[in-house]
């Protein structure tokens, strides 16, 4: 996340020139709204989350609100 949003808010480009290339075009799939967020051609805009928020949402959606949803989905494929 972090090459990409110095690419996209201070123009921060990597020394190496192939690498400054990729970052570049791959840095055309990235939005900063107030937080970095991927967009796709058919898809809506998707958060990218460090690893504090990724262990956050694993948690709740194993634990928290959405457990029994998900552990039923789980169930259902095992059949």
């Amino acid at each position: 996340m972090t090459p990409y949003k110095n690419f996209l808010m201070q123009r921060k480009m990597p020394k190496d020139e192939n690498e400054t290339r990729h970052l570049k075009w791959k840095a055309n799939y990235y939005v900063i709204l107030d937080e970095l967020f991927k967009r796709g051609l058919t898809t809506p805009l998707l958060k990218c989350l460090n690893n504090q928020q990724t262990g956050y949402v694993l948690r709740e959606l194993d634990e928290g609100i959405c457990s029994f949803y998900t552990r039923g989905c789980l169930f259902h494929k095992k059949m």
